[in-house]
């Protein structure tokens, strides 16, 4: 038998989702990975446009520069001398510091303009003849962009900026971009497995339609709401519903015809054999009458479950009207009383049956009169059969009890199929095994349910449910 995985693996529902979401995820990395490659380059744009924009606003507007800083002659140790001051009589120097490229990360700074070349005593990281334009360096194993330029005095200088803006903004980039992506998936996958279910819907509730009918109910499908693909299918279906309607339909006249064949010379017969006068014959000859006579009733009730089983399986027109269940119990009781008289059984009603029932009385009828048959049948001498009904509010239950034997619980389900009997050919009450089948058939057409019960001081319960 083929498990839970198998079929999750053959599922084309499985499939689709499983597709749609693989596409959905390469489909959604891709574009993240372009939304983070695109912040990366715009924010790499943004810098190199800031740095070139300030060196080229100090060239165009003449923003004056130290001319010292083309002199290196001019600095000692990292700082150049200012103005004189007269400091006590004396002209001294303002010894001011030389801004230096080391500045960005020393003292922290975001952004700095300094000369072309480094203070004496630190690393010389631009060449004297570099030309002007953008750069990317490397400071005490940081990355700077720069800008260099020259102004119309001549004066070469640098505006750096570290890189270290693009690293926030990548990582800024990369936490959206990677939120950006679960979010899609979080919307995506539902989605998809949404739609997939909702396109199935139609397929589904096709199944359920199907599985509801009665097993004589062979109407072609006439579904317009699935999916096209599904057309070649139900075509199928109708194909083979017309192959088994005409199949069960020929089977059924086969039955019918037969029966109704065999019932004239069983009739025939039957009227021969209680014309036979008894008297005259020895004791040997009145027995095999006598023999003759129940095989010929055992023959007539066959035909006759023949025939009915034949009618049960065909569609019926089925009449709902009121009547009165104690007058019906009244006429089964009548009926069937001779059985019960010749075994001595009890046969009668429990309780109160006088309610009004709303179903096909016919039908119903059948029904009871092959319950109240079976257990007369099988309840042996002196016993008891009761018929009686519970009356709920939604539903009414038509119960039919005996003290019989009853039937083994594995057989329960089993003695509903045509010609099927507890025991088989060694059974010792003879029977034709149509007699459930028969219920079973009118139970569908009534649309109720019967159900078959082992009481447990002995007998069965045999219960129609009918709704109101």
């Amino acid at each position: 038998m083929e498990g839970r995985k198998g079929r999750l693996v053959r599922s084309l529902k499985f499939r689709l989702c499983l597709i749609l979401c693989v596409i959905g995820i390469i489909f959604t990395a891709v574009v993240s990975a372009r939304s983070y490659h695109k912040t990366l380059n715009e924010a790499r744009v943004y810098i190199d446009e800031e740095i070139s924009q300030i060196a080229d606003i100090i060239v165009a507007y003449n923003m004056p520069l130290p001319k010292r800083w083309s002199e290196k002659s001019l600095f000692n140790n990292g700082y150049f001398q200012g103005p004189r001051h007269k400091y006590m009589g004396r002209m001294e120097y303002i010894i001011s510091p030389s801004p230096s490229l080391s500045d960005l990360f020393e003292r922290h700074r975001d952004i700095i303009i300094a000369p072309l070349f480094s203070p004496p005593g630190e690393t010389f990281y631009i060449p004297m003849n570099i030309e002007d334009g953008l750069y990317s360096i490397l400071i005490n194993d940081n990355r700077v962009r720069c800008f260099i330029a020259t102004n119309r005095q001549g004066i070469r200088f640098v505006v750096a900026r570290p890189l270290s803006i693009i690293d926030e903004a990548v990582s800024r980039a990369f936490n959206a971009s990677f939120i950006e992506f679960l979010i899609l998936l979080g919307i995506y996958i539902p989605t998809v497995l949404l739609v997939v279910n909702l396109m199935f819907l139609a397929v589904r509730r096709l199944a359920s339609e199907i599985d509801s009918r009665k097993e004589n109910d062979l109407r072609p499908l006439y579904e317009t709401s699935v999916p096209s693909e599904f057309d070649v299918f139900i075509e199928a279906l109708n194909r083979l519903f017309n192959k088994t309607s005409e199949s069960l339909q020929n089977e059924r006249r086969f039955i019918a015809d037969a029966a109704h064949e065999m019932r004239t010379p069983l009739t025939a017969i039957s009227l021969q054999a209680e014309s036979l006068d008894e008297h005259g014959l020895d004791d040997n000859q009145k027995q095999q009458l006598k023999e003759l006579r129940k095989a010929i009733k055992r023959q007539r009730d066959l035909t006759t479950k023949l025939l009915t089983y034949a009618r049960s399986q065909c569609a019926q027109v089925v009449e709902f009207k009121d009547f009165n269940l104690k007058e019906l119990f009244v006429e089964i009781i009548e009926e069937l009383g001779a059985l019960a008289d010749d075994k001595n059984i009890d046969f009668g009603i429990e309780g109160n049956a006088d309610i009004t029932v709303h179903s096909d009385r016919n039908l119903l009828k059948t029904v009871l009169v092959n319950l109240c048959g079976n257990a007369l049948k099988y309840t042996p001498d002196e016993g008891q059969v009761d018929l009686y009904c519970r009356n709920y509010p939604k539903f009414f239950e038509i119960c039919v009890k005996d003290n019989g034997p009853g039937i083994p619980e594995d057989k329960i389900k089993m003695v509903f199929e045509p010609f099927y009997r507890v025991g088989g050919d060694t059974a010792k009450i003879s029977g034709t095994g149509l007699g459930l089948a028969i219920v079973k058939s009118s139970c569908e057409e009534l649309g109720a349910q019967i159900r078959l019960s082992n009481v447990e001081e002995g007998g069965l319960e045999a219960c129609v449910t009918i709704g109101r």
